[in-house]
């Protein structure tokens, strides 16, 4: 029976990146969307940094969705 090595150190790199590739996500398509709203209202600029800023938010809300709960804490959803 073979056991997988230990990854020291290395533990948290996945997840470090999976938090880091879903701001980046938020950020680009929400600010994307912005920017093709600003094309299509001909606005300049306006609702590019609306859109990036709602990605962040957004982006935000799910990390902690996803990574915010300690091991073995269960929320329900009336928060408590």
């Amino acid at each position: 029976m073979s056991r997988r090595p230990d990854p020291g150190g290395w533990s948290g790199v996945g997840a470090a990146w999976a938090v880091t590739g879903t701001l980046f996500a938020g950020i680009v398509a929400w600010g994307g969307l912005g920017l093709l709203v600003d094309l299509w209202l001909g606005f300049r600029w306006l609702f590019l940094p609306i859109g990036m800023v709602l990605g962040v938010g957004g982006s935000i809300y799910l990390v902690y969705v996803k990574y915010g709960k300690e091991d073995g804490q269960t929320r329900t959803p009336d928060g408590s």
